[in-house]
């Protein structure tokens, strides 16, 4: 290889680390950009769009079905790509990309299934908001729609029974006493007391 080729590599290289600069600096984004503007009203019923969308794939292959809802730079919302789980967890895909926050994450809880109780979010459904510092919405096979307040580390039962589409497998159960709001405490005082005979 002769001098002149080596410089042409070497200038090659050097103006290919200089992009890759360029697009990593661009990627940073500033603190205005994380800030979410669009009112929890309206990414509740986004939430409950997208959860209505997925419940009847749930119910069908008998898994967990999660995403992330963000508010992009134009103050619109938009979905992450949506992951399927197990029977009974689903790991969300989190991401950072410039121009857009995410404000909220969005699970089902699979098909029915009287060895789980989950017509209620579970004390993992809370702890994992918390921890990732976006609320959370929660599709019951009931048709519940709750909504987990990570700042307060509160479920609060946005509407009831057939308010999403419910699994055809699904049995109501009135002994089954459902609150309207639930702490992690109270979700552990739940799991600790005896079964409703149903």
């Amino acid at each position: 290889m002769n001098l002149s080729s080596t410089r042409i590599i070497y200038a090659l290289c050097a103006i290919a680390f200089v992009v890759i600069l360029i697009r990593a600096y661009g990627n940073v984004k500033g603190p205005e950009a994380l800030q979410a503007t669009l009112p929890q009203a309206e990414v509740e019923a986004f939430a409950k769009e997208q959860l209505n969308a997925v419940q009847s794939r749930s119910f069908s292959e008998n898994i967990e079905l999660c995403g992330i809802i963000f508010e992009s730079a134009d103050a619109t919302l938009g979905m992450g790509r949506k992951t399927g789980g197990s029977e009974a967890t689903c790991d969300l895909i989190y991401y950072d990309e410039p121009g857009m926050v995410p404000v909220a994450s969005f699970h089902t809880h699979g098909s029915y299934g009287p060895q789980y109780d989950s017509e209620v979010p579970s004390i993992q459904d809370i702890q994992s908001d918390m921890a990732s510092g976006i609320d959370g919405y929660v599709a019951t096979p009931g048709g519940r729609f709750w909504h987990i307040d990570h700042e307060t580390g509160t479920a609060r039962l946005i509407c009831g029974e057939g308010c999403l589409v419910q699994d055809p497998k699904y049995r109501s159960c009135a002994a089954d006493r459902i609150e309207q709001r639930y702490t992690v405490q109270s979700l552990a005082q739940r799991s600790n007391a005896p079964d409703p005979a149903c």
